[in-house]
């Protein structure tokens, strides 16, 4: 099981292991961390990995040229990230003709950039520069190598938040949860355990305090910030269904080229309306609150 990002958006995954949902679903999984979500789904198409939680735009392009992978579910509904800026930009205008740090092209920090610089009226006025991974180009906004960084947490202990993204009224998948079209179709039942163990990992991390602040000191050292902050930020983003929102793919769709293009190949919902619909999510969240 790969995952793109030093990240809380990541973090279902990571309580999922902790807890031991997967071996409980009966899958022995190891999970593998690959930097940047467009790599990560390049380690899915070429079989390296059964599963992946990466940047929805590479699943969806991917799938769009196609790679035969399909999505089973999402980690948001919203971009759960936010502008930073370097501490003397007062406004989101003062970032024309400045850098932008992202970590790769084609990853979820790129596409979420893009997205935020539309809205802002400043798509193509800034330079995207790539670092690799969240962890360098945190580094680079640091060295004032970059003027702005679109990230889920501050990228150093000056920067400023310009913007929201989650404020902008955009309907996005940050990642999703992809497997390969011939793995659904000869293991469906591991898939399925797949995906409860992923909804038992985010049910785990917003009924259990504690142990999720411990799980962040454990594997947010690289970013740092308080296990708290962290902790806020699964609660305010991270989707306790992880159904995947059409919407956020027409989204993804759009900043393509190719919007409007059928999306019965691209995801599948089967999965997660049938454990809604036998009631497994909401006996997750039985008496504790969500």
């Amino acid at each position: 099981f790969a995952y793109a990002s030093i990240s809380p958006s990541m973090s279902a995954v990571w309580m999922a292991k902790e807890i031991g949902a997967f071996d409980r679903n009966g899958l022995n999984a190891e999970l593998v961390y690959i930097s940047s979500g467009a790599t990560t789904i390049q380690a899915l198409v070429g079989g390296s990995v059964q599963a992946a939680l990466g940047a929805s735009n590479a699943v969806v392009a991917a799938a769009l040229k196609g790679a035969p992978i399909i999505a089973v579910a999402s980690n948001t509904s919203r971009p759960g990230m936010q502008l930073w800026v370097q501490p003397e930009i007062q406004r989101a205008e003062q970032l024309q003709g400045k850098t932008l740090a992202i970590t790769r092209f084609g990853s979820t920090s790129d596409f979420v950039t893009r997205l935020v610089l539309r809205k802002l009226n400043l798509e193509n006025k800034t330079e995207l520069r790539q670092f690799g991974g969240v962890v360098e180009a945190d580094l680079g906004f640091r060295a004032w190598q970059a003027e702005g960084r679109v990230s889920s947490q501050a990228p150093g202990p000056k920067a400023k938040m310009l913007v929201d993204a989650a404020e902008l009224g955009i309907p996005f998948s940050m990642n999703l949860l992809a497997v390969s079209n011939e793995y659904l179709s000869k293991s469906p039942k591991s898939v399925e355990a797949i995906v409860r163990a992923y909804i038992e990992g985010v049910a785990a991390l917003k009924t259990r305090k504690a142990q999720a602040l411990k799980l962040f000191e454990k594997y947010m050292g690289q970013r740092g910030g308080s296990p708290e902050m962290h902790y806020e930020f699964v609660m305010k983003y991270l989707d306790s269904v992880p159904r995947i929102d059409p919407a956020a793919v027409e989204t993804v769709l759009e900043m393509v080229g190719v919007k409007g293009a059928p999306k019965s190949k691209l995801y599948d919902n089967s999965i997660i309306d049938r454990l809604v619909h036998e009631g497994f999510t909401e006996k997750l969240y039985k008496g504790a609150k969500s």
